[in-house]
């Protein structure tokens, strides 16, 4: 599931994007960590937050000083890249090696990145880059570790250039729409996830252009999302559709998150964790687009402290936290 969970595969290299909290966010997120737990309510009382609350209590017993999702080996990378005798950048695409060196330098991207470290990332991505000036997937790569690292007018620029080179591309069509919604740019965002959610040959994949189709829809202040009308892909995420469209109820949604940790959930990327982190995201973004800031927050907090770091909510949830506040 290359588009959600953050790999970038690029001339058969796979560059695990880390999500990184910046030093502002970083202290608004050190106070989420730190706040009481909600009070009890009575057993007969439905929950107002049932995600929510489920995320807490997860957050509670998780254990601390887990390692990070994706880390790779920072230093084994860099030292293949000096035993490489690479090029100059400037020499390097017109070498007979420019495949080769390209290919080391994305390994250290891939490191980097995984390590936490997206803008030393995007230094590899772009000395890859001058090794294949035309290579538009790795373009969008470098677009996506700019993102990560919340530098988005630079995020934009790398994007438009891959779409100058390949105007279809559904994976970087997804992460300009990306940007565009946290621009708050609804029309450019509404048309490109339009084209994802139609256009992805992977139904599960087209089923997240769905939720953000409708999402920006939603955000846009239109009184009646809808989807792009094909079939549906099976499993996750369709619970999520569902819940958009009115016909699951946030408790039922609950259910279908704790069942990513079942011995028969066979689809990768869709632990319990892995659900939750989407869940929250689409969840509080649903809730904000009815009016409730505070509630979205919150939920946007809980998704954040699940640290799952190599999906793409991780991400768009601190850019949402850091106008919350």
């Amino acid at each position: 599931m290359t588009a959600r969970v953050g790999l970038v595969i690029v001339g058969g290299v796979a560059g695990v994007v880390a999500r990184v909290v910046g030093p502002i966010v970083a202290l608004l997120l050190a106070s989420v960590v730190a706040a009481a737990s909600p009070p009890a309510r009575p057993a007969s009382t439905p929950a107002a937050h049932p995600l929510l609350d489920f995320a807490r209590a997860r957050e509670r017993t998780r254990e601390r000083g887990r390692e990070s999702y994706g880390t790779r080996n920072v230093r084994e990378a860099e030292h293949a890249l000096e035993q490489g005798h690479v090029p100059n950048d400037a020499d390097c695409a017109g070498s007979l090696g420019a495949q080769r060196f390209a290919n080391l330098h994305l390994e250290v991207a891939a490191a980097r990145a995984g390590a936490g470290d997206p803008r030393g990332a995007a230094d590899a991505y772009r000395r890859a880059h001058a090794c294949r000036p035309r290579d538009a997937d790795l373009l969008a790569a470098l677009g996506s570790v700019l993102f990560d690292a919340r530098d988005y007018p630079a995020a934009r620029a790398a994007v438009d250039d891959a779409l100058k080179i390949d105007a279809r591309s559904v994976s970087t069509n997804r992460l300009a729409a990306n940007i565009a919604f946290v621009d708050e740019r609804w029309p450019d965002a509404i048309a490109r996830f339009r084209y994802v959610a139609a256009s992805d040959p992977d139904r599960v994949q087209a089923g997240y252009g769905q939720l953000m189709f409708w999402l920006a829809q939603a955000r846009a202040g239109i009184a009646k999302p809808e989807f792009v009308v094909r079939a549906p892909g099976d499993g996750w995420p369709q619970p999520l559709l569902l819940y958009l469209r009115g016909e699951y109820t946030e408790d039922e949604l609950v259910a279908q998150v704790k069942a990513g940790d079942d011995d028969s959930n066979i689809q990768p990327n869709t632990s319990t964790d892995e659900r939750l982190c989407e869940a929250l995201f689409y969840v509080a973004e649903a809730r904000w687009s009815r009016g409730e800031r505070d509630v979205a927050r919150d939920y946007f907090a809980a998704l954040v402290n699940i640290r799952v770091l190599y999906f793409l909510e991780h991400g768009l949830a601190l850019a949402e936290i850091a106008k919350l506040h």
